[in-house]
């Protein structure tokens, strides 16, 4: 299997993760969902086994860490299937176990910039999302180019998170994605485009009628 395919079925199986293993973090007067540091590895393990991260920087034989107003931050590189990808841990500087948690937050950031937990963050519905840069407003069309307009493909490729808020609406409302996209005629291990999420938007509202 080529690295394409492996990374695109990475979005598939794990941006919706199983409620099992979503906990609660309590910020900025909210509870937010999200996937604790050893089911991170677990997944990653499940994924790739020869999986590893790499600090971006050492100092003195350690990962650079990075302290200003009271917080730290770590800027590192996780590999999986041999894609290297960039991400940051971010805590308050006064944590007592400030490595392990640094380490931890940025193999949850890294791990999303891959698809896994994708659905956490975020709490916009996919079916809301405008999927293109805004454009100025369209002129209205005349009577003739009415007539012979035809409906046009954008085969913009869509952003990972795009999909990810795909995968987590199909899974609130209790349905398979797989089946969603099966019915909307899209194959989901390839590159999905714009009017590929139209087509699965549509195949949603069908299937989420009575």
């Amino acid at each position: 299997m080529d690295t394409t395919k492996q990374l695109a079925e990475v979005l598939t199986k794990y941006a919706v993760p199983d409620p099992k293993i979503v906990g609660k973090l309590p910020k900025g007067g909210m509870q937010l969902d999200f996937v604790g540091h050893a089911d991170i590895t677990r997944i990653l393990i499940e994924i790739d086994p020869m999986w590893s991260w790499e600090p971006c920087g050492w100092v003195n034989g350690r990962p650079h860490v990075h302290v200003e107003n009271g917080m730290a931050t770590m800027w590192a590189r996780l590999t999986v299937h041999g894609k290297p990808m960039l991400g940051v841990g971010s805590v308050r500087a006064d944590k007592a176990e400030l490595d392990k948690e640094l380490v931890g937050d940025f193999l949850r950031n890294a791990a999303m910039r891959f698809g896994i937990s994708l659905a956490l963050w975020t709490k916009q519905e996919w079916e809301d999302l405008g999927h293109s840069k805004p454009t100025a407003p369209a002129k209205k069309p005349t009577a003739k180019q009415k007539a012979v307009a035809q409906p046009v493909e954008d085969n913009s490729p869509v952003e990972p998170e795009v999909l990810g808020k795909f995968a987590r609406a199909c899974a609130e409302a209790n349905l398979d994605h797989d089946q969603v996209a099966d019915r909307a005629g899209v194959d989901l291990s390839g590159t999905v485009t714009i009017s590929d999420m139209t087509k699965l938007r549509v195949a949603f509202k069908e299937m989420m009628k009575p």
